[in-house]
């Protein structure tokens, strides 16, 4: 009998996750920021494997949705003193 290994898809742990860079980089901040970020509370949620800091790619889509602004446009009032 010959042993077959599992696919890789099967063996890898952290499939869902970005690192802490590839989450900067894609979001367009610096490493330092993120830190801050993490410090202050105002970042999605993360998991530290040792010093390594992994972020679930779906919670950070939820934490995003959650802070998504609605512009609310209002009727324009017509201005005072117009054109004649």
């Amino acid at each position: 009998m010959t042993e077959t290994s599992p696919a890789p898809a099967e063996t890898d742990l952290f499939r869902g996750y970005v690192d802490e860079a590839e989450y900067c980089r894609q979001r367009g901040i610096s490493v330092r920021t993120a830190q801050r970020d993490r410090q202050l509370r105002q970042c999605p949620p993360y998991t530290l494997i040792g010093q390594r800091v992994m972020y679930r790619i779906e919670a950070v889509r939820t934490w995003l949705l959650e802070r998504e602004r609605q512009v609310e446009r209002k009727a324009s009032a017509p201005r005072a003193g117009g054109r004649k």
